[in-house]
């Protein structure tokens, strides 16, 4: 787009002249030009659209044009063209003027020479053809940028080029608010990268991160304007470039420039994230499939994966990492899987200087992810809860960790890995979210530790049919009330009460459960395979 103050300097539009305070034009930009001689215009015009007019239905009071400035100010207009000659005597009110540099609002005198018609059709081509060579450029940028991401070229190399063509210094930040990459003009500043990194979190703590300017300090504690944009990678968790010195950014650059750059970070980043997730997965899939089999020298093998930091020792701890909205019915959305992406990639970054020697795994390529611990931590649960702190003053994840029981061999780990798991499974049945949970070895889930789960799922299917795993809705509503029922020694008042139903609803339940089932609930066999399998099948 073009600013106002670009307009007020092109040759053939020098007599028009700005009657407000010069800091009224800064960062209005201009897409779209409009005459009106109307005070409703506020609901038909767009944003940024620079209104022309006579001021003909102020002539008999000036001071009406305070509400039509507030009415363009609503309608996000930018400013105010008034041919003040024709009917209101070359002059406008004082207050007017007073009233617009409050509100931070250009009002602009136009000549009497110059037709209204005219003026509108100069400035709509101006803006025309400027649009059309900024889009040019953008393009042009897009199909370099697009080049170098087809040589798999580095998001350096990408953040260094983008900031040679805008010349401007540019970081760019993770959506836990992280520096990912920076510019050239900060390599012999750390001091400063850590500095802005810093205030940009703690300006944004829990809070979004909106596309605007903003101000910060330099290491010579000199104000710095810096441009804030989203870079869309996740849907709900943006990264952040930061364009320090935006004003120096000169023509032809743009909106749509900056776009173009922004898409292909996009697809970096993106394929950044799943290369990562995906390799991980896989050398974590492989130490598992490793552990269980006789392959000599476990140890060499281990350190051959490049993710997996393996340390010999004779304490390993597997901690199962989720966030408290796992917790609720509906658990595979877009947002937790992000989540867990932002998880892992706050721990890789950040989870050395909780835990030495650990090392991350994930055995499912969207969640699943366990800390595992190679060294005795002697206040875990402290440890455990500022790493939770931490994450939540970044970005609102709230984790909660379910531990497994230690073991004394590189081999075991599967074992604390199972463990954990069942520790986080508790959690569903009981809806427990407090930060950390322990793995309970008591029970009868533990007698099953050993069994393979294709048999444990093969006998939960044989005694609850449908209700084993159920996938509509009202096949899950069936199972909870038939949980409910048995767990109150089938007592139908106490279970409509839980369950804030009627007593009639829960005795159709159940004789449907019983109908599916085959078996009297009630009976005392039936009931106890059915207890199992409900906790078996969570």
């Amino acid at each position: 787009m073009v600013s106002v103050e670009k307009l007020l300097t092109i040759d053939y539009l020098s007599e028009i002249k700005l009657l407000t305070d010069r800091k009224t034009i800064e960062h209005q930009e201009v897409s779209n030009v409009e005459i009106t001689e109307t005070p409703d215009v506020e609901f038909y015009i767009s944003p940024e659209t620079l209104i022309l007019t006579t001021g003909m239905i102020f002539k008999d009071d000036q001071l009406q044009m305070i509400p039509f400035i507030d009415s363009l100010i609503r309608a996000k207009g930018v400013g105010l063209a008034i041919k003040s000659g024709r009917f209101l005597n070359g002059e406008l009110h004082p207050k007017v003027i007073d009233y617009a540099n409050q509100r931070n609002f250009p009002i602009i005198n136009i000549p009497d020479k110059y037709p209204l018609g005219r003026l509108l059709h100069q400035i709509s081509n101006y803006i025309w053809n400027q649009r059309k060579e900024e889009i040019e450029f953008a393009l042009s940028i897009q199909k370099q940028f697009s080049d170098l991401l087809l040589n798999n070229t580095s998001i350096d190399k990408v953040i260094n080029e983008f900031s040679k063509i805008i010349k401007c210094p540019i970081i760019l930040l993770s959506p836990i608010k992280k520096v990912v990459s920076y510019s050239h003009h900060f390599t012999k500043k750390p001091l400063l990268i850590q500095s802005l990194q810093e205030q940009f979190q703690k300006r944004f703590k829990q809070k979004q991160v909106p596309n605007d300017y903003f101000k910060m300090k330099d290491e010579n504690d000199q104000t710095l304007l810096i441009s804030a944009s989203s870079v869309f990678v996740f849907k709900y968790f943006p990264h952040y470039l930061l364009i320090l010195n935006p004003e120096n950014m000169t023509y032809p650059i743009s909106a749509f420039t900056i776009d173009q750059a922004k898409l292909v970070l996009s697809y970096i980043l993106y394929k950044t994230e799943k290369v990562f997730s995906s390799y991980l997965h896989t050398s974590s899939s492989f130490m598992l499939e490793t552990m269980g089999g006789d392959t000599l020298n476990k140890g060499i093998l281990y350190k051959t994966i490049e993710e997996i930091k393996y340390v010999d020792s004779n304490y390993y701890l597997a901690v199962e990492v989720n966030v408290s909205s796992a917790l609720e019915p509906k658990l595979k959305t877009v947002k937790l899987y992000e989540k867990y992406a932002l998880i892992l990639d706050f721990l890789k970054i950040y989870g050395q200087e909780y835990f030495k020697d650990m090392f991350l795994f994930q055995t499912d390529v969207n969640a699943h992810l366990y800390l595992i611990l190679q060294n005795h931590v002697g206040n875990l649960d402290e440890k455990l809860m500022q790493c939770h702190d931490d994450l939540l003053k970044l970005v609102n994840i709230d984790m909660i960790f379910s531990v497994g029981e230690s073991v004394s061999s590189i081999d075991q780990v599967s074992r604390s890995i199972d463990q954990a798991s069942l520790a986080f499974k508790a959690r569903l049945t009981d809806y427990n979210k407090e930060t950390i949970s322990y793995y309970n070895n008591s029970g009868v889930q533990h007698l099953f530790h050993d069994i393979d789960s294709k048999d444990i799922n093969y006998f939960c299917e044989s005694v609850l049919k449908e209700l084993a795993y159920p996938q509509t809705n009202n096949l899950k509503e069936l199972r909870e009330t038939l949980k409910v029922y048995l767990d109150n020694q089938c007592e139908t008042t106490l279970t409509a009460n839980i369950l804030f139903v009627h007593r009639n609803t829960v005795k159709y339940r159940i004789e449907k459960c019983q109908e599916l089932l085959g078996v009297d609930v009630t009976d005392p066999r039936a009931s106890l395979n059915i207890r199992i399998a409900l906790m078996l099948s969570v």
